[in-house]
């Protein structure tokens, strides 16, 4: 039976936890879920029993009729860590309403390897991330062997050439991998981080779009069960926003033709109506670091020796629209950055690979998206940075994998 604690002075917070725990089949909420509403409530029960999870308030007050401290949840947390004398949970969800309070608790958190979530009462995200977490643990009480992870990365691309080919080229000592009743070209490599080998698997789509991006996705994550799936290669980017070469790593992607037509006047009226799927909040920080990190940026524009852009690499981490169709007029880019004004990326592939991942099977893999600059999508439009770009996504990728990923 999964057993949660849920550490949280906010009744109303509390309630709509309880709320969506009860939605959870085969979750006994009056049996298995217990409430605190302060640190050392919650000390007290740690040291008595073992949960499965812990659902922690950031902000929490330190004992009974106190007020709540801004990082009295974090404390908690890094004494649970240090100390021998709490059961410790074997999953931690920090949760807090307040983004200045989610922002500071984010990397501390981040190095515990625990998840922070922010509560927002108009909003089913931090439900829906929620519901997830239950659902893992559960799973994986009831089937150990299955709920472990098969491989720790897998790549997908859209092209062979140049995107596929760039994967390739990184000494990751690729090799054929053969899988019964699949037609699917896969590769299989390795790459050491944190002073272990890690197993990666890539393949290249049968052809561009969502769809297939998708189906490639899912064939990675049914066969394979990964920890992390990423894509890698070309984008079109947004003068003003980036400079051609440059890196960027979506957050969030949609797709930018999903809406309704409505008459009008003047003709037909496109209403767009985009669902979002964002990187999730440790990776995001994880890839701050490595934008921060202009000393390996500079190093892989070295290390390439075809035509390439004259400004220094840049890494971003923004808005990627994804679309079905490859764009070279200004209007239609206009109209996309109507839907969001931050946009930096224009590509054909990305939402598919998210939702892919948001709808697999347990165990969870977490999903993100890596293309570089080789274009900005108008009349313009031209390949001539095509190879350096699927270099310099690849790249980044590598450095990421071997020096960021948890």
């Amino acid at each position: 039976m999964t057993k949660i604690l849920i550490v949280d002075d906010d009744p109303d917070k509390t309630s709509r936890i309880l709320n969506v725990l009860t939605s959870i089949r085969g979750l006994n909420v009056t049996k298995n879920v217990e409430t605190v509403q302060n640190a050392t409530e919650a000390r007290s029960r740690l040291r008595e029993k073992h949960y499965d999870l812990m659902i922690l308030d950031i902000a929490l007050p330190e004992k009974k009729d106190s007020g709540p401290v801004a990082d009295g949840g974090v404390k908690l947390l890094a004494e649970v860590a240090r100390r021998t004398i709490y059961k410790k949970p074997r999953e931690i969800i920090g949760l807090t309403a307040y983004p200045d309070v989610f922002l500071e608790a984010l990397p501390k958190f981040n190095d515990e390897l625990w998840h922070v979530i922010q509560f927002d009462a108009a909003s089913e995200l931090w439900a829906d991330q929620l519901k997830r977490k239950v659902k893992y643990i559960q799973f994986a009480i009831k089937n150990p062997q299955k709920a472990l992870h098969g491989c720790d990365l897998c790549v997908v691309t859209a092209l062979y050439a140049p995107e596929f080919r760039a994967i390739l080229d990184l000494p990751w000592q690729w090799r054929d991998l053969e899988v019964e009743r699949e037609v699917t070209n896969f590769k299989i490599g390795s790459f050491r981080s944190g002073g272990k080998a890690r197993k990666v698997i890539a393949v290249c789509s049968s052809r561009m779009g969502m769809t297939a991006a998708a189906v490639t996705a899912s064939k990675l994550i049914y066969n394979f069960h990964p920890r992390y799936i990423a894509m890698t290669g070309i984008t079109a980017g947004f003068k003003g926003a980036c400079s051609l070469g440059d890196i960027v790593v979506a957050d969030p992607t949609w797709d930018y033709g999903s809406g309704k037509w409505e008459g009008g006047d003047d003709g037909p009226i496109f209403k767009p109506s985009p669902h979002q799927f964002s990187l999730p909040a440790f990776l995001r920080s994880r890839f701050l670091s490595l934008a921060q990190n202009q000393e390996a940026l500079d190093k892989i524009r070295r290390d390439w020796s075809g035509n390439s852009p004259s400004s220094a690499l840049r890494m971003h981490i923004g808005p990627m629209a994804t679309g079905s169709a490859v764009l070279a007029d200004g209007e239609t880019s206009a109209e996309i950055l109507d839907q969001n004004r931050k946009a930096i990326g224009l590509e054909m592939e990305a939402y598919g690979l998210m939702a892919a991942a948001h709808e697999a099977p347990l165990p969870d893999v977490r999903a993100f998206v890596i293309k570089s600059v080789s274009d900005y999508a108008d009349a313009e439009k031209a390949d001539g940075f095509q190879a350096y770009a699927a270099y310099s996504s690849a790249a980044a990728l590598r450095v990421f994998a071997e020096n960021y990923l948890p």
